[in-house]
């Protein structure tokens, strides 16, 4: 069964989903969450968390996504005047280096997602640009755990295509899916099923943990400047509306405040937001915040985005990212984010695979070599053998030579009993081992052929094998015909009477050879003129089936007086002997 595995790393928490079966049907077989230490290494905090997941829950996925804090990118909007995708990917980066100065473009990761194209004229995307150095941390603290991400996202497409896939997005509405973090909050607007635009609000639920996403100075300052007359303005409210909570009275008012903040942000994404669809609802996941899920918002209901409803799981809200990342590993989701295809683009699969398959080819080739020679040695044992332990060759090649020499102690009728010299010096000197040209099997096939040898010359002698060829002979094809006449004559009870019989040799002309020619002169007898009729056309049939008939001819028939059969006074066949040899051959 297929399983896949989405992390999210979100500030100073990780989350792992690991999911099984199909993109239609599918279960989650592993949830995990945990928090990075503050005075731990970060990689070596997550790596060994993930570790101890992949051992606890068995885990063997057979691809891994890493979804990105949405907060620790830029995103734009750009219209380019095509809708090529291959275009696209060569002049992204080009396009986009102008809107993003705060950057080398060098070391951004530049990915985009078509929101809306006219096929041919122009496309409308949202880009999104992440430092390499952000992402290269989380991939190498995957890495390390032992569930390598063969690709990643940002949390927004994650979040998108989970809330999707949980059938929350109406076609004939806009949603706005939102995902508060550790530092940062991700909204997403969905118009008619579709993404329509992504952006991050810089205030999460623990604002400024973000180990392995360290923030620039540009996006710092920017939020400074703009939390600090909203914060100060803010706080006297707070402290009248909360409750003595003794020492978590400022953790308290920080998250009010950052509720707060949210909210206002989200008023402005519903007042502001351009889509072809009412907003009918507000969607909310992740960490929870005091009063942030209320009842409506300028007239849009609130409520959570419940999307990992099965089994027990613990704090199902803030596992959505990493639910949504591991069924883009699936293949399920409509959208196809990729933020290392710069990297994959000239590695690809297959090279990631290189070293395992540089080792498995490493032990195949040895496992092979220590076949080949074991097969060897049995080959070699099977052909000669050992002196106290001859192999099958050589026990068949001694049993061979044992009818060629004369038997000393009782003179064998079937034993040769002055065999050729020729003949008998080459079969001791096999025996002995001597020939070291030629094989066990090789040297008994040379014995048989210098058997045949000497039976062809002693034929020779005779008489019996001749360069010149002899004529056909008529016997043998008088007997060829005879037997079509026989068979014919017991299996269709046919009648017949010869008058005549003539076979002739003839030499053939041109590239036609020799043959013989047989001329009959027969009578079929029956009840019926008809019924002559048709046994003479079963001879004809028969007699041209057969592959030595070269020819068959006839002058006609004559019914008898009686009408009870027929006269046929001439046929002629003509039999190629050599054609029948091969029938016998084969």
């Amino acid at each position: 069964m297929v399983t896949t595995c989405g992390i999210h790393i979100d500030g100073r928490r990780y989350h792992l989903v690991a999911i099984e079966g199909g993109v239609r049907k599918h279960k989650v077989s592993a949830a995990v969450s945990g928090i990075i230490g503050p005075d731990e290494d970060p990689i070596s905090s997550v790596a060994g968390a993930l570790r101890g997941a992949v051992k606890e829950h068995k885990l063997n996925p057979t691809e891994v996504q890493l979804a990105v804090d949405s907060g620790l990118a830029a995103f734009r909007t750009l219209t380019l005047p095509f809708d090529d995708k291959a275009k696209i990917e060569e002049v992204i980066k080009f396009e986009i280096e102008s809107d993003l100065p705060q950057w080398d473009i060098d070391d951004v990761l530049v990915d985009f997602i078509v929101l809306s194209s006219s096929p041919g004229i122009k496309s409308n995307l949202l880009v999104t640009a992440l430092p390499k150095d952000r992402v290269e941390m989380q991939l190498a603290a995957c890495e390390a755990g032992g569930l390598e991400a063969g690709e990643a996202e940002l949390s927004g497409t994650a979040l998108f295509d989970a809330a999707y896939e949980s059938g929350c997005l109406a076609e004939d509405a806009a949603q706005i899916l939102v995902h508060v973090g550790a530092a940062s909050t991700t909204v997403v607007v969905a118009d008619g099923g579709k993404l329509s635009s992504v952006r991050a609000i810089r205030a999460g639920a623990n604002p400024g943990s973000n180990p392995l996403g360290a923030r620039n100075a540009l996006a710092e300052e920017e939020e400074e400047e703009e939390e600090e007359a909203e914060e100060e303005a803010d706080v006297e409210d707070q402290k009248a509306s909360v409750p003595d909570q003794g020492g978590d009275l400022e953790v308290e008012l920080r998250l009010r405040q950052t509720a707060q903040r949210i909210r206002r942000e989200l008023g402005r994404t519903v007042s502001g937001a351009q889509t072809t669809n009412d907003i009918e609802a507000i969607y909310i996941c992740g960490h929870e915040l005091p009063d942030l899920v209320r009842d409506e918002l300028f007239g849009t209901p609130i409520s959570p985005l419940e999307v990992l409803t099965e089994g027990e799981l613990e704090q199902p809200a803030e596992l959505v990212v990493a639910y949504g990342a591991a069924l883009h590993a699936m293949g399920a989701g409509i959208l196809s984010p990729s933020l290392r295809r710069e990297e994959l683009r000239y590695t690809g699969k297959f090279e990631r695979l290189e070293l395992p398959l540089a080792v498995f080819s490493l032990f195949l080739f040895t496992l092979l070599t220590v076949q080949l020679i074991v097969t060897n040695q049995q080959i070699k044992w099977r052909d000669e053998g050992p002196l106290d332990d001859p192999g099958d060759m050589q026990i068949w090649l001694t049993a061979s030579n044992s009818w060629i020499f004369p038997n000393a102690n009782k003179v064998v009728p079937t034993r040769l009993t002055l065999p050729p010299e020729s003949l008998a010096a080459y079969a001791e000197k096999a025996q002995a081992g001597e020939d070291e040209v030629r094989t066990k099997f090789e040297e008994i096939k040379e014995i048989s052929r210098r058997i045949k040898n000497e039976i062809f010359a002693l034929k020779k002698d005779l008489g019996q094998v001749s360069d010149i060829d002899q004529p056909q002979s008529a016997l043998e094809a008088t007997c060829l015909v005879m037997g079509v006449l026989r068979e014919l004559e017991e299996t269709s009870e046919l009648r017949f009477g010869i008058r005549d019989y003539k076979a002739q040799s003839r030499s053939g002309s041109g590239q036609r050879g020799d043959y013989v020619e047989i001329t009959l002169a027969m009578d079929f007898f029956s009840d019926s003129t008809v019924n002559a009729t048709r046994d003479y056309s079963s001879v004809q049939r028969a007699m041209k089936a057969e592959d030595w008939c070269r020819d068959y001819g006839s002058k006609g028939t004559i019914p008898h007086d009686d009408n009870k059969g027929i006269a046929a006074d001439k046929i002629t066949i003509q039999v190629d002997l050599s054609e029948a040899a091969k029938e016998e051959q084969a």
